[in-house]
C-alpha cells in the first residue's frame, strides 16, 4: 500500500488554477447514497461497491466525453460511458472506519468495453493509498501522486492483445482484467491495503492515464468494488464449481 504525503496546505498554491479547464465530477466523501454494501460470503466481512456517480471522473459532466446511462445489469441507477478522452482519470475514496478491522482489502475497477472501444490496449496506472481524512483530491496533484508508478494495467482482455504484447516482450509486465465475474462485468485490480481498524483515514483508489498522446474510448464504468483479499488455491463458486487459481490478476474472487 502506498502512503501519500500530506501537503502543507498553508504553503501550497491553489491547485485549482492548474485545472481551470478540467471538468470533474467530485462527490462528497460523507454521502453513502451511491454505495452498495454486502458481506463477503466466505469471511463475513464488509464489502462495498462505490457507484460511478460517487467517483471523481475527469470531464465527467461533459456529455461530449462522458455520458450517463441506465443499464439493467448494473447495481446502480446509472453507469458512466466514455466516448473519447486523452486525459483519463478515475478516482474514488472510502473511509477506513467503514471497513472490517484487521483485514486486507483489494479494490477493483468494475467496467465493460463497448463495440466502439479503442485505446484500451495501452496500459494505465492503478494505485491505492491512505490519505488523511477529508483530503483534497488536488493536493497533491495527480501527477505527483502517480510519479514513479509504472503503467501496467491493461483494460482490454488478455486474449484480445496477447499477440501484440508478446511480440513486444511485455506480456510478463502487464496486468489484465478478471473476466470471470458472474455478473458479466470486467474488473481490474487497483491495489490492496490492510485495514487495522483504528485509523482516522480515507483510502484513495486511482486509475488513470495522463502521460500519453493516445486517447481512449468505449468504456462503461459501473464503479469501484472493495472486498477482502482471499488467499486460497481453489475457489468454489455456486455457478462454476471448482476453479483453479490463475497467476496474473486476481481471478480467485468470484462474487455473485
Amino acid at each position: 500500500m502506498r502512503s501519500y504525503p500530506t501537503p502543507n496546505l498553508q504553503s501550497t498554491p491553489n491547485p485549482r488554477r492548474n485545472f481551470a479547464s478540467l471538468s470533474l465530477t467530485t462527490p462528497s466523501s460523507s454521502t453513502m447514497a451511491r454505495c452498495s454494501f454486502s458481506l463477503d460470503k466466505w469471511s463475513g466481512k464488509k464489502c462495498y461497491m462505490i457507484a460511478a456517480r460517487r467517483l471523481r471522473i475527469a470531464w465527467g459532466d461533459n456529455p461530449d466525453i462522458w455520458t450517463w446511462k441506465s443499464l439493467p445489469e448494473s447495481r446502480f441507477k446509472e453507469a458512466a460511458e466514455l466516448h473519447s478522452v486523452s486525459w483519463f482519470e478515475i478516482r474514488g475514496r472510502i473511509e477506513t472506519r467503514m471497513l472490517s478491522p484487521s483485514t486486507t482489502y483489494k479494490a477493483y475497477l468494475v467496467y465493460k468495453l463497448t463495440k466502439r472501444g479503442y485505446g484500451q490496449q495501452w496500459p494505465v496506472v492503478v494505485t491505492v493509498g491512505a490519505r488523511a481524512y477529508g483530503f483534497d483530491y488536488e493536493c497533491p496533484g495527480l501527477k505527483e501522486i502517480t510519479a514513479g508508478i509504472k503503467p501496467t494495467a491493461v483494460l482490454a482482455p488478455h486474449r484480445e492483445i496477447e499477440g501484440r504484447l508478446a511480440r513486444k516482450k511485455k506480456i510478463n509486465e502487464a496486468k489484465f482484467p478478471n473476466e470471470s465475474r458472474v455478473d458479466g462485468w470486467l474488473e481490474m485490480e487497483m491495489g490492496e491495503f490492510h485495514c487495522e481498524g483504528d485509523e482516522d483515514e480515507e483510502l484513495e483508489m486511482i486509475c488513470c492515464r495522463i502521460e500519453t498522446y493516445t486517447g481512449m474510448g468505449g468504456l462503461l464504468v459501473q464503479g469501484i468494488e472493495i472486498r477482502p483479499k482471499r488467499n486460497m488455491d481453489i475457489v468454489i463458486d455456486q455457478d462454476h464449481g471448482d476453479l483453479p487459481a490463475i497467476d496474473h490478476g486476481d481471478l480467485l474472487a468470484m462474487y455473485q
